[in-house]
């Protein structure tokens, strides 16, 4: 075929093409309320799945970025006392950690800082009120190690470790709870001793259920002889040198445990060592589960909506089948008949993707206003988001868009 004629061909088959899109248009707007109705199934279901991931995602980043401002990033891990599984009940014995480990710790030339604590959950009472919250027994180097300096106030001291000071440094969330004013100087009691507030700590947020900002500080000695009156230790926090091989590290750490504590070699390690992606992967398992599960139901509202498009294009469909056969008269093709419907089941379909889009990030906004969840919005997902309402509104718009190519020009005569 010569190459003017194939031009010519493929301009005609691009202006008839664009002729039945037009048509197409027109007649969807020319219905509003099945435009509504068909739209509005697909604004829904988009508007979930969009709202759902985002929040999701959001979360996990959330999480990242809390854990990064404490200064847990890939050169430092937390050590357990007791062996067992990841953040639940110890397995072992929970009393062999102790300072000295700590000390051996400090003399690894890969070691940075070692900041050991040891926590309870207790009573602490003000004048105001009393709570149960968590109450930590620090080293100074606490506030260096986990970033975690003091708004006002002061942090605890090496003065306050030498002389075992009643002083505390309370969470934001803890003060308000305690203390009706300024807390600075005010006094309250841990298990019946007088402690005085000489600091608030910076506001760090949530993580899962875990409320960081409600805690107080103590001091490291006072918390050992004064409130718990045990010597072994909770939980250490390890900071490693920058440019240190963390898998080697963490393998040298633990031998070096094992050995401290005389563990045999069938014997299962009595700490457990945590790092920031198994926390990651721990906090956002279950958020990713209801996600997924959310994600599905968003899916089938999908379909859902797909059924109404097609219940609705077959009503079109009887309405207007004398219309369809007409132009079929008038030299239409099965392919014009066919395009024409899944022009407009497509139009409604990138309609309603859209608008879902822009729904879901409105919902994602108001949600991240007044939670502690980032929004995260992407523009790759908005795609993602079309991609499927466009498949919706194809998959079920093919069965009425087949009906009206069959039908026949005799239609006419009924």
């Amino acid at each position: 075929m010569p190459a003017k004629s194939r031009s010519y061909e493929m301009a005609g088959l691009s202006s008839r093409l664009w002729w039945v899109l037009r048509e197409s248009l027109k007649e969807l707007w020319s219905s509003k309320l099945n435009l509504f109705f068909m739209a509005f199934g697909l604004v829904v279901g988009v508007a979930a799945m969009t709202s759902i991931y985002s929040l999701g995602k959001g979360a996990e980043i959330t999480i990242v970025h809390i854990l990064e401002n404490l200064n847990f990033g890939a050169n430092s891990f937390l050590i357990l006392s007791g062996g067992g599984k990841f953040f639940g009940p110890a397995a072992t014995r929970r009393d062999r950690f102790k300072m000295p480990d700590i000390y051996a710790l400090k003399r690894l030339d890969f070691v940075q800082e070692v900041s050991p604590v040891m926590v309870g959950i207790l009573k602490v009472s003000s004048a105001k009120d009393a709570v149960s919250t968590r109450v930590v027994g620090v080293f100074p180097v606490y506030e260096r190690v986990n970033n975690w300096g003091v708004s006002r106030g002061r942090f605890i001291t090496n003065r306050d470790i030498a002389v075992k000071s009643k002083v505390c440094v309370l969470g934001v969330e803890t003060a308000k709870k305690l203390f009706a004013g300024d807390p600075l100087g005010k006094r309250l009691r841990i298990n019946g001793v007088a402690f005085e507030v000489v600091g608030i700590l910076e506001k760090k947020g949530v993580i899962g259920s875990y409320r960081l900002d409600d805690r107080v500080i103590v001091p490291f000695t006072t918390a050992r002889y004064r409130i718990f009156n045990r010597d072994w230790i909770d939980a250490a926090k390890v900071l490693l040198r920058r440019g240190t091989d963390f898998k080697a590290a963490e393998r040298v750490i633990e031998e070096l445990l094992r050995k401290r504590h005389h563990l045999l070699p069938n014997e299962v390690n009595d700490f457990r060592i945590i790092t920031p992606e198994q926390i990651v992967a721990f906090l956002t398992k279950a958020t990713r589960t209801i996600t997924a599960l959310l994600l599905v139901v968003s899916l089938i509202t999908l379909v859902v909506s797909g059924v109404i498009i097609m219940n609705i294009m077959y009503a079109v469909l009887e309405e207007k089948k004398k219309i369809v056969a007409l132009r079929k008269a008038y030299g239409a093709t099965n392919s014009d008949i066919v395009l024409h419907y899944l022009g407009i089941t497509g139009g409604v379909s990138l309609l309603g993707g859209s608008l879902g889009y822009l729904l879901g990030c409105g919902i994602v906004f108001l949600v991240s206003s007044f939670a502690p969840v980032e929004g995260y919005y992407s523009l790759a997902f908005l795609f993602v988001s079309l991609f499927f309402a466009l498949l919706t509104g194809v998959l079920f718009g093919v069965f009425p868009a087949r009906a009206a190519a069959n039908l026949s020009p005799a239609e006419l005569l009924r």
